[in-house]
């Protein structure tokens, strides 16, 4: 038997006599939302906004106009929106920096609600 192997079978011993002990489940409630503070609200839109003037050679618009359709501005998204939005253009920079296009990486829908 093997180093690996027996070390393999030491710990499916201990894992077999160790007592069960797994963490009750948490009750689903549903799709958690946010509750921003002006302060927290106004730095995510903040953010936005300076991804938006950084990348903009790059075509992030299209993700901001995407998300804000049937709004006037970033200002009216609700804070889960908001969060939305900022996450996917963290993503989009990281599809910037990584040469993977916007559509590949699923940040472009084909179809509007």
């Amino acid at each position: 038997m093997s180093k690996t192997d027996e070390l393999l079978h030491k710990l499916m011993e201990r894992i077999s006599a160790a007592p069960d002990k797994q963490p009750a489940p948490r009750p689903v409630t549903g799709k958690r939302s946010a509750h921003f503070d002006a302060v927290a609200r106004e730095s995510h839109l903040r953010m936005i906004r300076t991804l938006a003037k950084v990348y903009s050679p790059f075509g992030v618009q299209l993700i901001i106009d995407q998300a804000t359709l049937g709004h006037a501005s970033i200002d009216e998204l609700g804070d889960d929106d908001l969060i939305e939005l900022h996450r996917d253009l963290d993503r989009a920079r990281e599809c910037i920096r990584d040469d993977v296009s916007f559509e590949d990486a699923g940040l472009i829908r084909n179809q509007f609600d």
